[in-house]
């Protein structure tokens, strides 16, 4: 009987540990985090992450910090998350290092640092971490907690746009457009603000769009620079509103036009359809063809001016007959 009760008591010294390791806490935190077999709990998720983070499991740390920082199933605790972020990011883990960073830069639990945070930039830079390496860029380029060094924010740029980074790439683009330390070449500047600018980042989507205003890097284009700055606009960058306004004002029917498509779909929170009836008109009159098949459409459905099916068929038929589609 005294062995039978030895050998169950060492099954389940044997069992309970790896049920209670900070491994199975953690992902039992996941799942109260995803809701993935579980009703997504995000207090139980905290609570899973503390008992994981207690033991020192270094992923565990960085999510029960990410929980504070946010007040997200936990009272918001800023100084508490940064215990958690320097927690973790003294294991080496690359994401805590950037959150620990980022915390430095803004003062959000801890007095505001620029060089500390640029030490933990670099860390996790060092370990490949996209967001890191543009932010420690954006460091060497403004002098902001280490010396100042325009080589060195184009290397860091150039590391974190080659994985995607639109911010890094926009820069990157920034850079052989001046000529600051790479040759001057307006084919690369076009070719990385145009990987920026299809990532959303407005900045770079209004860069392009003077490009192709000016026929550098790329070919004059009109109807490509008022995509872009309307696409620029319609991201809340307001040089982008701007320049399409006075292009329109100007005349130009592809800027009409597309002012007509940002008054359609509601700029600035409004729907003001006879807007854009006003600026389609204004376009389709010069003979745009993009111009009088969308003054088409507002006549068949009636929006921003009285329907009208025989208007509606005269524009798209001028448009139909210049051979051109929207």
């Amino acid at each position: 009987m005294f062995r039978y009760l030895l050998v169950a008591f060492a099954l389940t010294a044997a069992i309970a540990p790896a049920q209670d390791t900070p491994l199975a806490q953690y992902n039992r935190g996941v799942e109260y985090w995803d809701g993935k077999g579980v009703t997504q709990n995000y207090t139980e998720a905290a609570t899973w992450f503390r008992k994981s983070a207690e033991q020192g499991y270094a992923e565990a740390q960085y999510r029960l910090a990410q929980m504070l920082s946010l007040g997200q199933g936990v009272p918001q605790n800023l100084t508490e998350s940064v215990d958690w972020y320097t927690k973790a990011a003294n294991q080496g883990l690359a994401t805590a290092q950037y959150n620990l960073g980022t915390m430095l830069v803004f003062g959000r639990g801890v007095a505001q640092d620029y060089a500390q945070a640029a030490v933990w930039f670099r860390k996790s830079a060092d370990q490949g971490f996209a967001a890191a390496q543009y932010n420690l860029g954006v460091a060497y380029r403004d002098g902001q907690g280490v010396t100042g060094n325009i080589e060195n924010a184009f290397q860091w740029f150039q590391k974190a746009a080659d994985q995607g980074s639109a911010e890094a790439q926009f820069n990157v683009g920034f850079f052989y457009g001046s000529g600051q330390v790479v040759a001057k070449n307006m084919e690369q500047a076009a070719a990385w603000y145009r990987k920026s600018a299809d990532q959303l980042y407005p900045p770079a989507q209004m860069n392009l769009g003077v490009l192709y205003t000016k026929g550098e890097g790329v070919p004059v284009d009109m109807i490509q620079a008022t995509d872009w700055f309307l696409k620029a606009a319609q991201g809340n960058l307001p040089q982008g509103r701007e320049v399409l306004t006075r292009l329109a004002n100007a005349g130009n029917a592809p800027a009409q036009n597309a002012l007509g498509q940002a008054f359609e779909n509601g700029w600035g929170g409004l729907d003001l359809a006879s807007e854009a009836v006003r600026w389609y008109r204004e376009a389709a009159e010069k003979g745009y063809p993009p111009a009088q098949r969308n003054l088409g459409r507002m006549y068949v459905t009636g929006r921003g001016v009285l329907q009208n099916e025989e208007e509606a068929r005269k524009w798209i038929e001028r448009a139909d007959a210049q051979g051109k589609q929207q």
